[in-house]
Parts: C-alpha cells; structure tokens; sequence
C-alpha cells in the first residue's frame, strides 16, 4: 500500500483509479488541502465474531488515523453496516454522502469537518455554571 503524497504530480499514469468520480473528488480536495491519504486502505475488523478486513475509501494517517467512506445512499444497507462496524471496533471515521460533497463551497466545509472531527470541539462553562 502507498500512500498518496499531497505534493506529489498526480497524472494518469500515478493515480490510482477511483470507484467513482465523487472519490475522485474527494481526492483531489485532499490532494488540494495538503492532507495525505492512503486509498483503499485494509483495516482489520470483527464483524458478528469474525475477523475481516474492511477497506476505508480514504485513510488520513495525519489525522489520527481517520478513514472516509463516500455512500450515495445514506439510507442504504452498506451505509448503516459501515456505520455499526467502525462503531463497534472503535474505528474513527467519517462518513460521507453527497451532501458532504456539493455546493460551493463544499471542499472548506469538509476540511473544517475533518479539522473538527480530528482537534475537537472544545466547550467551556460560563463562570460559575459547575454543578
């Protein structure tokens, strides 16, 4: 497995092919974002007592480890298999859907996603609201 360098000359010949072209779009803004990814990355799940390996459309290493997963379908059966999976075996993850990547705009808000899902929204107490 190699990792993507967000620096590096994307033609045809070094790109991976992607499944479709909302992947290749998402590539391209993290690509764009200078955030490094590995494409199809194999991880390591338990599913119904079974070992198996799942593959995250996107793997940040830079951002905790963080995989991003696109479905078109948020209603559909894989969304919700992924969602349970990475769920029960701790796996950080984000999973996106065609909202997350349309409209102007759409690149700075998933990056802003990616940032917050990675540092933290930090809240704090009004003084004096402890208890």
């Amino acid at each position: 497995m190699k990792i993507i360098n967000a620096m590096a000359d994307h033609s045809a010949e070094t790109r991976p092919a992607y499944h479709s072209e909302a992947e290749r779009s998402i590539a391209d803004m993290l690509t764009s974002y200078g955030i490094p990814f590995y494409y199809k990355q194999p991880t390591l799940v338990v599913e119904d007592g079974r070992r198996c390996i799942e593959y995250a459309d996107f793997f940040l290493p830079t951002y905790a480890g963080l995989s991003l997963d696109y479905f078109a379908d948020p209603r559909g059966h894989a969304y919700q298999r992924k969602t349970r999976v990475y769920s029960e075996n701790q796996v950080p993850a984000a999973l996106l859907t065609r909202d997350d990547i349309s409209g102007r705009g759409w690149q700075q808000r998933l990056y802003s996603k990616l940032e917050r899902l990675h540092h933290g929204v930090r809240t704090y107490r009004s003084r004096g609201k402890y208890g």
